[in-house]
């Protein structure tokens, strides 16, 4: 398949997610759902809801549980992102596989994180379609995973087998640490794709993408900047704690966020940035909500800039954005709380 065959199947590609876009929660919705006050009330809105109706359809009208409402949220996401799969070129199959990839290092994180609290940890939710994607992850055994070295060889075929190898056990609990493991198993992940964009994908739209994939290191890098500052971390050992990737966010740049005399301080480094038109009047009270915020303006952005893949990217991930607040909306409400103060 030649480049203007790929083209005209990524236009029609983005088209389709800009419909599926507009079928997402308006603003008006948003108000509604955080003067709810009970998790039926929301699972009952949902059911109205164009983008979540077979999420809520799956759910019981009463007393749904957290774990029940995170599974349908992931599986309605997960099946906008096989149709949108199911209908794309080889070149744009080969990059929207990566969010397979992603799902599969949230599950390794979960199943980490699993290891170091005992039983009581709940395992990142893949639907059965993502499953068939790819190989080399063995997910029935990853789930009965009782040691790291279950985990170790339940994803040996898969992107991080390498990594996973690589980590320093601690000889008193036999696995590694969990902030070590999520740091190298993330980079793993940004360093594949970016590899990917530069020397293996074939299609149209490549400086869209890369900018894509740059921007969202750099907000992982971000939202690493502002924790290490209020961990304390002594700033040379927080440098070596991010990605290895930088889009418009460089070291110089990210030395002086470090080094910013208060987080206010280093929320106007970022503003002053190349990034900080994405910051514009974001009031956020944590690093997650503000790059949350910055995330929802660039990817708004894409979708209504031109037709290409780099538009089924941005809705993706703008749904899974809003599969994330519709949870925290969830779990505020199981606990007898407001929602209004989650959703950002």
């Amino acid at each position: 398949m030649n480049n203007s065959s790929r083209k005209a199947m990524d236009i029609a590609l983005a088209t389709e997610a800009r419909a599926m876009y507009a079928n997402l929660l308006t603003d008006a919705d948003k108000r509604r759902i955080g003067a709810m006050r009970t998790t039926d009330e929301l699972v009952s809105f949902l059911l109205r809801s164009p983008a979540w109706r077979e999420a809520a359809m799956g759910l019981p009208p009463m007393g749904a549980t957290d774990t029940q409402f995170a599974e349908a949220l992931g599986r309605c996401l997960f099946e906008d992102y096989e149709r949108l799969y199911r209908f794309a070129n080889d070149a744009s199959k080969e990059f929207l596989i990566f969010m397979t990839y992603e799902a599969e290092l949230k599950f390794l994180l979960s199943a980490l994180r699993k290891l170091s609290v005992g039983a009581a940890g709940e395992l990142f939710y893949i639907p059965a379609g993502a499953q068939r994607l790819t190989k080399g992850f063995n997910m029935a055994r990853l789930k009965e995973a009782r040691s790291f070295q279950d985990i170790v060889e339940g994803a040996a075929g898969s992107i991080y087998g390498h990594t996973l190898r690589e980590l320093t056990i601690d000889p008193v609990t036999g696995n590694p640490s969990f902030n070590e493991a999520a740091l190298m198993l993330e980079g793993q992940f940004y360093r594949s794709l970016d590899r990917y964009l530069k020397t293996g994908y074939r299609g149209p739209s490549k400086r869209e993408l890369a900018q894509s994939v740059t921007f969202r290191a750099d907000m992982v890098n971000i939202g690493y900047l502002l924790r290490l500052r209020r961990f304390g971390t002594p700033v040379q050992e927080a440098l070596k704690l991010l990605l290895p990737m930088h889009g418009a966010l460089g070291p110089e740049m990210e030395r002086r966020i470090l080094e910013a005399g208060s987080d206010e301080e280093a929320i106007e480094q970022i503003r002053a940035s190349r990034l900080g038109k994405w910051f514009g009047g974001v009031d956020a009270a944590s690093p997650e909500s503000l790059v949350r915020a910055a995330e929802s303006a660039f990817y708004r952005k894409i979708i209504h800039g031109a037709p290409n893949l780099s538009v089924v990217d941005a809705f993706l991930k703008l749904k899974e954005n809003e599969a994330r607040m519709l949870r925290r909306a969830f779990v505020a409400l199981q606990y007898g709380l407001g929602p209004d103060g989650y959703m950002d």
